[in-house]
């Protein structure tokens, strides 16, 4: 009995210590996870309002398309920090009007190039757009592990658009409740995981329930 007590004390040191290790990762992947992520300042500007002339009936119509550099430079430091293999979304962009949104409620009613007009009359390309935070939207199914990352921005000038496009829509005859203005939050999608984009992202809430890191202007 005596000859087995240091095994056993030996295996609750090494319980203690992986333990420990196993506490020190958690904490450092926490503190890796919610540090500053960065972006330069003019690339607040430069942004294009873009149709898509091709896509599936889920994807976007009309984006908002960000300089180059600025989405490369985010989707670089997602993956510097996760380290796991990663996809890019179709087009970089924060949507606008969904194709499926066009279809439903607005096709016969206001044009393409109507929203395109519309877009720049409300000034989502001359408003200077400010980030608030790194998100992730993690898998929703029973034992997905896939992530969804995206910066989640504050941009009024969306919320002016689409409200006007509700009002043109009512004005033409069209139903109202075929096109909702609150339905998209102003959010650029940079990568994902586990199998990566099938299709154009879901909507994801407005309210910064997902941020885990602000993103900070250099």
């Amino acid at each position: 009995m005596a000859a087995g007590r240091p095994i056993f004390v030996k295996l609750l040191v090494g319980a203690a210590v992986l333990a420990v290790l196993s506490a020190l990762f958690l904490r450092t992947l926490r503190e890796t996870e919610s540090a500053p992520y960065r972006m330069r300042a003019e690339h607040r500007a430069g942004w294009t309002a873009t149709l898509v002339p091709a896509g599936g009936a889920a994807g976007p119509l009309l984006l908002l398309t960000p300089p180059r550099e600025l989405a490369m430079g985010l989707f670089q430091q997602v993956f510097e920090r996760t380290m796991e293999s990663m996809q890019a979304p179709a087009a970089y962009g924060i949507a606008l009007v969904l194709r499926r949104e066009f279809d439903a409620g607005l096709r016969g009613f206001v044009g393409p190039d109507e929203l395109l007009a519309l877009a720049r009359e409300t000034g989502l390309e001359s408003a200077p757009i400010e980030p608030r935070c790194l998100a992730v939207r993690r898998g929703t199914a029973s034992g997905d592990p896939s992530r969804t990352f995206y910066v989640l921005f504050d941009l009024p000038a969306l919320q002016r658009f689409r409200a006007a496009v509700g009002e043109l829509l009512a004005e033409r005859g069209g139903d109202p409740a075929a096109f909702d203005p609150a339905e998209r939050a102003p959010a650029l999608f940079i990568a994902a995981t586990g199998g990566g984009f099938r299709g154009w992202p879901a909507a994801v809430a407005a309210d910064g329930r997902d941020c885990v890191a602000p993103v900070e202007l250099e």
